[in-house]
């Protein structure tokens, strides 16, 4: 059986209020009390519980990951269990515990962000992603608690003073989108995620850059909503290609939702590349394995996660940091995709 805190003061003859003093490291007692409690510690193997010191701390060793997101669509989409893996290998070598936080609505988000700092129960926040009309941040700001946003800030005012980790979402996916159009594709769906995400809508964005700057029209009636899941994507997928004038290729801006459009191209009797193309976002370890393998952006996830961690700890320890970090992306080309004869509109 463990020893107890109760055992380690009768060991040493004190009370147990001086026990929890000497493990929260407090000045008032002597050096030799200090010692034998100590000297109690060791022999017994006693391991002090982080939330008891906590109390007697007044505040708990661990930072507030937010999801921005319910549990069940954040953990459909392998972005966030590989960013919570990256920030808690970081947090680990701090001797931080992680608290997630995810709730069903921003509402309850916020309430619950504001819980915890008021309880103290974390010394600072990541935000794993950023919204259109972002009122969580605007309010971490206002409570002055260390905090990042994986993403860009929208509000002018708030992005010159909020830290943020992200990648350049709108010219990544603009440069996948000018390499269907290289091939010949004139005629190219998008499955977006929900647009009231500021990453949504930079790739959004992203998408029709390419068609403007290439000088076509950008056709809404091949641009879906994909939503969170598999399920969404396939039927935006479904939809796009059941249109009275289907695409030759699609973007999805992210693997999940092409995992969905791979579902429908093969229901609908239709071959990848030769029917129709295919681009996704973020190249997952499924993007290899799928056939033919996935042309995609690759996202360096685990840097994002790694390096939002470290701004966050070097605020919380007063240590000057990088305002703003932008990573980069790499475009992999796989046989997802096929250049199309201008004339015919088949692929070659």
């Amino acid at each position: 059986m463990s020893a107890t805190i109760r055992d380690v003061a009768k060991l040493a003859g004190v009370s147990v209020s001086t026990v929890s003093r000497v493990i929260n490291n407090a000045s008032n007692v002597n050096d030799k009390t200090r010692q034998n409690v100590m000297d109690a510690i060791k022999k017994l193997n006693f391991k002090p519980n982080r939330i008891a010191q906590s109390l007697g701390s007044g505040s708990f060793n661990a930072i507030g990951v937010v999801s921005t997101r319910s549990l069940q669509q954040a953990f459909h989409n392998p972005y966030f269990s590989l960013m919570i893996q990256a920030i808690g290998e970081v947090s680990e070598e701090k001797n931080y515990d992680i608290i997630l936080n995810n709730a069903l609505n921003e509402e309850k988000e916020i309430e619950k962000c504001l819980s915890m700092i008021e309880s103290k129960i974390v010394q600072g926040l990541i935000l794993l992603s950023s919204r259109m009309n972002d009122r969580l941040i605007e309010k971490l700001y206002q409570s002055n608690i260390p905090f990042v946003v994986v993403g860009r800030v929208v509000d002018e005012r708030l992005a010159n003073e909020v830290y943020s980790v992200d990648t350049d979402n709108l010219n990544d996916c603009k440069e996948a989108v000018s390499y269907l159009i290289k091939l010949g594709h004139k005629r190219i769906g998008c499955i977006h995620a929900p647009l009231k995400y500021v990453v949504s809508v930079d790739r959004l964005e992203g998408y029709i850059a390419a068609h403007k700057e290439s000088g076509l029209p950008v056709d809404y009636s091949i641009i879906e909503n994909g939503q969170y899941t598999i399920n969404d994507a396939y039927q935006a997928a479904i939809n796009i290609l059941k249109s009275p004038t289907p695409p030759t290729a699609i973007f999805a801006t992210d693997d999940i939702k092409a995992i969905g459009a791979y579902k429908a191209i093969k229901e609908l009797n239709l071959k990848i590349p030769d029917d129709i193309s295919l681009v996704g976002h973020n190249n997952y370890e499924y993007s290899t394995i799928m056939s033919p393998e996935l042309t995609t952006i690759d996202v360096p996830i685990e840097q994002l996660g790694k390096v939002s961690a470290k701004v966050l700890f070097n605020l919380i320890e007063g240590r000057k940091t990088q305002q703003r970090t932008l990573l980069k992306t790499k475009f992999i080309i796989r046989q997802s995709c096929k250049a199309i004869n201008e004339n015919s509109l088949e692929p070659v």
